[in-house]
């Protein structure tokens, strides 16, 4: 099932649920189906957030610290991403580090270096590609429930014609223009480059932020050795 199926509530994901993607929505949709409904969102009750950080709010403890106490997840969950390496590293700099601790403490099997097989009534068949070339792929089938596709975003575009049409010039930003890995931080630079020249811009044009050319030049040794040089 798709991830906006999931978040639609219909059909209700069983107890055991992988997930295929890390990225931003990966993360978001794990986080979901962890969390137990019949306890409140710790983003809506402040004693629940403090609970689970461990936070004295009577700081009456040195340091104002408290063992945190985590609920029980709701369901087994298996965050699955092709790429090698630590999962989360694109995800926002200053919040990145609480969604994977919030994972983390939820039980959630984080895997990378996945090569997906195929599904049948045994599970997801995967293999598990090492960090170090050379050695074999390791083969596993996960028993779960239901397989969340969380990857191949496409852009949703179906106003842009239609206004075109209407004589109404359009613009498009975010994941309208490019959904790779939706990326916040892109789509509020388009969208402020945008509106310091909206009067004057020509229908369609598109604001991104210039590359640098030392940025430029890396990007491009990248894409020719297949080398990280970050």
């Amino acid at each position: 099932m798709l991830y906006s199926d999931v978040l639609g509530g219909a059909p209700v994901p069983g107890k055991s649920v992988a997930v295929i993607g890390a990225g931003g929505i990966g993360f978001d949709i794990a986080e979901f189906l962890t969390h137990d409904d019949s306890h409140a969102a710790t983003s809506l009750d402040t004693a629940a957030f403090m609970k689970e950080w461990g936070v004295d709010m009577s700081n009456a403890t040195r340091g104002g610290l408290l063992e945190p106490k985590h609920s029980a997840p709701a369901r087994e969950v298996f965050l699955l991403q092709r790429k090698k390496g630590a999962l989360g590293t694109g995800l926002g700099k200053t919040t990145g580090w609480i969604h994977r601790a919030t994972l983390r403490n939820k039980a959630v099997k984080m895997v990378s270096g996945v090569e997906y097989v195929k599904v049948d009534d045994e599970g997801l068949h995967i293999k598990v590609h090492p960090k170090k070339k050379g050695e074999p792929a390791v083969e596993q089938v996960l028993d779960v429930d239901h397989v969340v596709v969380c990857a191949g975003q496409e852009s949703v575009t179906g106003l842009t014609e239609p206004l075109k049409a209407a004589g109404i010039a359009a613009f498009e930003i975010g994941g309208a223009e490019h959904a790779g890995e939706l990326d916040a931080k892109r789509a509020i630079d388009q969208g402020t480059r945008l509106a310091a020249e909206i009067e004057t811009a020509e229908a369609g044009a598109v604001f991104n932020q210039p590359i640098p050319f030392a940025a430029d030049l890396v990007r491009s040794a990248r894409k020719w050795t297949g080398r990280n040089y970050s």
